[in-house]
């Protein structure tokens, strides 16, 4: 397989600061004055509408065409999108994801997801549509979001209904793996105050492994499972009604639905080693692992504008029911297979108030209230060689995961900016207090711990010229703690008496210090940005798996407190509206992390100082350029590239051991036609075929050759990138 490398990164980072830094109003060419200028891009990442350019912080965004034009409908891609985001799709509704290392994968939160203000704590992964753009919020986002933003946000910003016109659009959209992916909005006024919006789609995919179907060893069961082990139908919708109750007070009401039935984590089994990885398609398992999900949403917004100030009222309900098999042997061999259906409920109110006056002092405040309920009753599957059966038909069902989990916040926080002269100091405060209860519904025994957690906020900003300002902010994030024990799965906890309990674990805190340039030409048509960072991230929480004491021969998982470590790294971006038809951006993201002196593993066993910890990618890039010149009959050509390439990375758990991910690129092209009314596209997702995994990590070998020792003791399991991928999609909009 052929690898693609790219010039020395350290160089290529070093240029774009260059440049970027370099960058001075009077500097730009004068051939540029020609030509349209960029877009402004206005973002909330303060909670209130801003030029993305006037923020004292590290933002990306993605508008409305491109998340439309590049089929971004799940979160891989805006992982491929923003340098020094790692991001991976996880099916069971968590995602894999660290911002500047920060965060951590599996059970861990790390970084928010929100749909519209509203964090998604149960669906994050599932599909979201007729959006007006995504924001990616780097860093700490402790003050303004609270708990489980330690390493940062991503934010879906949905289209609103508007009182203009009927409108809407259709687009179909199919291709290799058998492909059907439809999917439309329609804006319906019903007043000259009130309006509808709606958004459906629907896909059928067939995936891109597949399952032999091997007969098992030793008694030769052929298990019967279909074949196209990676197929999936996902479906759902959003409707949105807004309107004015009054020239003052407006609401907006939402329901959204989701159905996802599918693989979960589809591991490919690894066989090879670091350097020599095989990237097997094919997985052969007597049971597919499957997930059936059903999420409801409901979210109701109330706005009202008073004469010094603005308020604003956020409540929303979701409910998920989940239900998860997966085969952990990966194999024909019935060793153990786990079943764990699941439900959540999560309610959330956040009161707002904001400064509506265009003076110099602008402030945000508010209170947050989310309560957060679990329940989990999943067993485990036991086959006949546990059981030293002679009948392969032989299985026993034992519990696993029986657990009740109550988690709450109820936070205070408020922000306050003042501009004077070419200053402007912000200031941020929240006072958050979180809560953990926890029952193992078999035994009967609970539970809980709670705490306050003061997140501060600095942010010193000089304006440079009318089109630059350097920056200095400080921000503090954390994530709660939690327990673990038997209702986790976890090695078990005695108690005075002998009884098994539960255990628990710490919060982790993360505070960033970021010093950035932002700037733009005065004629509009180049924009750089430029920022280091240094985080000084304490408590590190991380998902562990190791066999179970028992010496059943099972696995048991939990979260546990490993110690501290160091980020340090630098980001730079350029967007260059080239000509009237050209647009090109480049963006360029570096991590250097390692454990602190003297990080010991929890049992002892090893210690982690001047290692680099799990999941952080050492440097990534991006690379976009996007043409659209007129044609014939009112139709433009389009053609868009999207170039990705991420470093290395070392994947894992501390307490599991780690393996090293290769660097892997990534091309992405779009070409077609495209009107007013009509677009259409042909697709090539990962032109270049590239193979690579977008997570790895060290994990036993179950397998029959695993067990007798004609195979190693310890494989590797890997999440695939999608393989290169040809579609069509035709869009009308009316």
């Amino acid at each position: 397989m052929q690898r693609h490398t790219f010039p020395n990164p350290n160089r290529l980072s070093l240029a774009i600061l260059t440049i970027s830094l370099g960058i001075g109003i009077d500097g730009i060419p004068a051939a540029l004055a020609q030509g349209a200028s960029l877009e402004e891009v206005i973002v909330t990442a303060r909670k209130r509408d801003e030029n993305l350019m006037d923020i004292p912080e590290s933002v990306s965004a993605i508008g409305a065409a491109e998340v439309e034009r590049r089929n971004i409908k799940g979160l891989n891609k805006i992982g491929l999108a923003v340098p020094n985001l790692n991001l991976s799709m996880r099916t069971d509704g968590y995602p894999n994801v660290t911002i500047r290392g920060v965060g951590a994968y599996g059970m861990t939160q790390g970084v928010g997801f929100y749909l519209d203000d509203v964090q998604l704590f149960s669906d994050a992964s599932s599909r979201f549509g007729d959006i007006e753009r995504i924001e990616v919020l780097k860093g700490p986002q402790g003050v303004l979001y609270g708990g489980s933003n330690i390493g940062g946000a991503v934010k879906y910003v949905s289209k609103t209904p508007t009182t203009e016109e009927v409108g809407g659009r259709l687009k179909v959209m199919t291709g290799e793996q058998g492909i059907l992916d439809i999917e439309g909005d329609i804006n319906i006024p019903l007043s000259d105050k009130w309006a509808l919006r709606a958004f459906a789609f629907t896909r059928e995919d067939d995936g891109f492994m597949t399952n032999p179907g091997s007969l098992s060893p030793v008694f030769g069961v052929d298990y019967n499972q279909p074949e196209d082990v990676g197929a999936f139908e996902q479906s759902g919708g959003r409707l949105v009604l807004h309107g004015d109750i009054t020239d003052r007070v407006s609401i907006t009401a939402s329901a959204r639905y989701n159905e996802y039935d599918g693989p979960v984590n589809n591991w490919a089994r690894e066989m090879g080693t670091p350097g020599n990885l095989q990237y097997p398609f094919t997985l052969d398992t007597n049971l597919n692992p499957t997930h059936e999900r059903e999420t409801f949403g409901a979210r109701f917004e109330i706005n009202a504008e008073f004469d010094n100030f603005d308020f604003k009222s956020i409540t929303s309900y979701t409910d998920t029911e989940s239900d998860r098999h997966t085969d952990v042997d990966l194999t024909q061999l019935w060793f153990f297979n786990t079943f764990r259906p699941e439900t959540m409920e999560v309610l959330t109110q956040e009161f707002r108030f904001s400064s509506n006056s265009d003076g110099p002092l602008q402030w945000v405040g508010g209170i947050y209230l989310m309560d957060f309920e679990e329940t989990m009753n999943s067993f485990l599957d036991f086959g006949w060689i546990i059981l030293e059966a002679d009948d392969p038909s032989v299985h026993v069902q034992v519990p696993f995961e029986t657990r009740r989990e109550d988690k709450g916040n109820l936070a205070a926080f408020g922000n306050v900016t003042y501009e004077t002269g070419q200053w402007e100091l912000g200031l941020g405060l929240r006072i958050d207090r979180w809560e953990s209860e926890e029952e193992a519904v078999d035994i009967g025994h609970s539970a809980s711990k709670d705490d306050v957690e003061v997140l501060p906020k600095l942010s010193i900003t000089r304006h440079l010229s009318e089109n630059s300002m350097t920056y200095l902010t400080v921000s503090k994030g954390f994530e709660p703690g939690g327990w673990v024990g038997i209702a986790d799965g976890a090695p078990p906890v005695y108690g005075p008496n002998g009884e098994k309990t539960l255990a628990g674990f710490d919060p982790e805190e993360a505070i960033q210090y970021e010093f950035g340039w932002k700037g733009s030409s005065a004629d509009g048509r180049l924009q750089a940005t430029a920022a280091v960072f240094f985080i000084d991230y304490d408590n590190r929480q991380f998902e562990f798996i190791v066999p179970n004491p028992s010496g059943d021969g099972t696995l048991i998982d939990g979260i546990e407190n490993i110690g501290d470590s160091e980020q340090r790294g630098l980001e730079a971006s350029i967007t260059w509206r080239a000509s009237e038809y050209l647009q090109i951006a480049a963006a360029y993201g570096y991590i250097s992390a390692e454990w602190d002196d003297n990080t010991i593993l929890p049992d002892g066993s090893a210690n982690l100082g001047g290692q680099t910890p799990p999941q952080i990618i050492d440097k990534s890039l991006s690379l976009t350029a996007n043409f659209q010149k007129p044609a014939f009959s009112g139709f433009d050509w389009l053609a868009n590239f999207q170039l990705s390439h991420n470093g290395t990375m070392e994947g894992g758990k501390p307490s599991g051991g780690t393996v090293t991910n290769p660097e892997f690129t990534v091309l992405n092209l779009q070409v077609g036609l495209v009107s007013d009314s009509w677009e259409l596209l042909i697709n090539l997702d990962n032109a270049l075929n590239e193979k690579y995994y977008t997570d790895i990590e060290p994990f036993p070998n179950f397998g029959f050759g695993g067990l007798t020792g004609t195979e190693p003791a310890e494989i590797i399991i890997g999440t695939h990138g999608h393989p290169r991928l040809f579609t069509a999609s035709a869009t009308y909009r009316f």
